[in-house]
């Protein structure tokens, strides 16, 4: 990949590719990745620079929140090469066959296509995050596990298994594998400020700016955003020059059932302080990071697919962690609390840091326990990570009249978490404690189910979804089953933006799945009669087993 910066360019300048990617994120370096030495030119822009720059994330990715409460969206959205995916947490899962099905119980589901022609792609994702290969997903492969086996008897939970993938640096990856290249150009501090469409409804170019304000376009046979759930709507809302309402947007869908995946923390608990030792191990797996026997694992509990048809639920999943006491010392929570005001350069009021600092230096023996792991846990915390169904008025939309310094309209989010979640989870914590109560474990305790008229307060995973969705029909989305948005001729976007639904997976695999799929479609679409090549396959011995996606 040849990196090049856009105080390179002219000022009017004009750039001429086979096919031009807005995002250097997960999406947009498999598409590179895929498309390098296919005889595809491709160029990348990224819109921020090979560093970090606080200041211009903190300008243009602000988002008004209007609904349901959310985390902030700047600590976790990434504005230099590699997007998001330099900060990302590297948690991997298969989605379920459900996943992708039409379900009566749940609004505006099902995916315009067969989770089977996913299969290949699936394989080439896990090729390129280093995951563990597909049958180590299925824990009816693992070593004979107490653990695994208390929930073997009942047929109202199943347990499922999340993967570490270490958090690549795909950056670098990319940089290093196809240094140099011929036909795979990054332009760093591109920012894409509007699709230009012609009279056939095809977009003919991209308006760019760059820095000191220099102007110039980028034309290019194909175009695809993969610059996430946020930036894609917004691009599109941005480009008003052929259409009022915005690029794509004919039935008013684009920004629309916006979707995350809510997350209760810390609603259920239970004490683990007078558990024998086999009661004990499920919380072990259930653990983040736990020591699973095919490298950093953790196992989660999940509705197998007859309960969520038969009760009509959502595909929920529970996890959690463990704490000790020493994690609820004063010191420790004014710990917490300075980091996260140094991560947001919130330090304005001297007298809260000093007290949180003669905080934890009067509770410097709990600090010493935890940074030396001798902290011994005392109870497990409850994770429920949830689907939510699709809802047309939970949305993304843009201000016009308020744009950031690169000219692009401002971001508000109005997300919306229906009864079913709520409904499921209770479901959730009903079934978890009854088969804790089975092996003996009594200690469970839920906000949820004690307390039925209070919601406790979900948050979102910053897994922004939805918003330009995938469809069979232009009235019931934005992009079709090859991600090509309705009614263009030569627009593609890729990414969790195209989810129709999102179950409780967390997206990153199937991000990458879709686009290396979307890259071999972009290549055939060039002329050329060969597939794809995998790209820089894993250095393992062992051959990759296909997947069953549920």
């Amino acid at each position: 990949m040849t990196i090049r910066s856009a105080q390179q360019v002219d000022d009017g300048g004009v750039i001429r590719t086979d096919v031009a990617v807005v995002g250097s994120g997960a999406a947009g370096i498999t598409l590179a990745r895929c498309l390098e030495g296919t005889g595809v030119d491709t160029l990348v822009l990224e819109a921020g620079g090979e560093k970090r720059d606080r200041d211009a994330e903190a300008g243009s990715f602000h988002v008004t929140h209007l609904g349901a409460p959310a985390r902030n969206q700047i600590e976790d959205r990434g504005r230099w090469f590699g997007g998001s995916m330099n900060l990302w947490f590297g948690r991997i899962a298969l989605p379920d066959a459900i996943d992708f099905a039409r379900r009566g119980w749940v609004p505006h589901s099902g995916w315009p296509l067969e989770p089977e022609s996913l299969t290949d792609w699936m394989t080439v994702a896990a090729d390129i995050l280093e995951v563990p290969h597909f049958d180590k997903f299925d824990l009816s492969t693992w070593p004979s596990n107490e653990s695994v086996s208390t929930f073997s008897d009942t047929s109202d939970l199943d347990l499922r298994a999340f993967f570490w993938a270490g958090a690549p640096d795909m950056a670098a990856t990319a940089r290093s594998g196809i240094d140099e290249s011929s036909s795979v150009v990054l332009l760093t501090e591109a920012t894409a400020q509007e699709l230009v469409v012609d009279a056939s409804d095809r977009v003919s170019s991209i308006r760019v700016v760059g820095p000191g304000g220099r102007r110039f376009t980028v034309e290019a046979s194909e175009f695809v955003l993969a610059a996430g759930g946020f930036e894609n709507p917004r691009l599109l809302l941005a480009s008003r020059g052929r259409f009022d309402a915005g690029l794509g947007n004919q039935h008013d869908n684009v920004g629309r059932y916006y979707l995350d995946h809510p997350r209760g923390e810390g609603s259920a608990r239970v004490d683990i302080r007078e558990l024998t030792p086999s009661q004990r191990a499920v919380f072990d797996l259930l653990d983040e990071k736990a020591d699973g026997p095919f490298g950093p694992t953790q196992l989660r509990v999940v509705f197998p697919e007859h309960v969520q048809r038969s009760e009509e639920l959502l595909n929920h999943s529970l996890h959690g962690y463990l704490l000790s006491d020493a994690h609820y010392s004063p010191g420790y929570l004014s710990f917490q609390r300075l980091r996260e005001r140094v991560a947001q350069r919130d330090l304005a009021n001297p007298a809260d840091v000093a007290r949180d600092l003669a905080r934890m230096v009067r509770h410097v023996p709990e600090l010493v326990e935890l940074a030396t792991g001798r902290a011994t846990p005392t109870r497990f915390v409850v994770v429920d990570q949830m689907e939510q169904e699709p809802d047309r008025d939970s949305r993304v939309t843009v201000d016009h009249r308020d744009v950031d310094r690169f000219g692009l309209p401002r971001v508000s989010v109005d997300w919306r978490i229906g009864e079913s979640t709520r409904r499921s989870q209770r479901r959730m914590h009903e079934l978890f404690e009854g088969a804790l109560k089975s092996v003996g474990v009594s200690t469970f305790s839920s906000d949820v189910l004690d307390h039925p008229g209070d919601e406790p307060e979900m948050l979102d995973m910053k897994h922004p979804t939805g918003t330009t969705r995938m469809s069979a029909s232009p009235r019931d989305g934005v992009v079709d089953a090859d991600g090509r948005v309705h009614g263009v001729g030569n627009l593609f976007v890729v990414g969790s933006s195209t989810f129709p639904t999102a179950g409780h997976f967390n997206p990153t695999l199937l991000i990458v799945a879709l686009a290396a799929r979307l890259a071999d479609h972009l290549h055939q679409r060039a002329g050329r009669s060969a597939h794809i090549e995998r790209p820089l396959p894993r250095a393992a011995a062992a051959d990759p087993v296909e997947p069953e996606l549920g």
